[in-house]
């Protein structure tokens, strides 16, 4: 993996923190940047993913939502409620 130099501009308190902590910590500023740079991606891209994965599952309430109260079966039970019901009805029915 090669390297390529760059120049950033950030904030001369910013700077100094940075420059005392690589001190400190007997770290390369390119280090401490590089590390933080990937784990500031790596935290976006989690973020990301879970708000992906709530609009779905929010998406897919709305359709079991919907396709409830499209159905003949008129009950505030819900799916897994009923599921449950049917189960222990079957039980009886098997003599379990």
């Amino acid at each position: 993996m090669g390297y390529k130099r760059i120049n950033i501009t950030i904030p001369e308190d910013d700077l100094s923190k940075i420059n005392e902590f690589c001190q400190n910590e007997k770290l390369s500023k390119s280090f401490v940047i590089r590390e933080a740079t990937i784990n500031y991606i790596t935290q976006k891209e989690k973020e990301r993913r879970l708000q992906t994965r709530r609009k779905n599952i929010e998406n897919a309430i709305r359709i079991q939502d919907e396709l409830r109260k499209k159905s003949k079966f008129k009950t505030n039970k819900t799916a897994s409620e009923l599921i449950r019901e049917l189960r222990d009805k079957d039980k009886v029915f098997r003599n379990e």
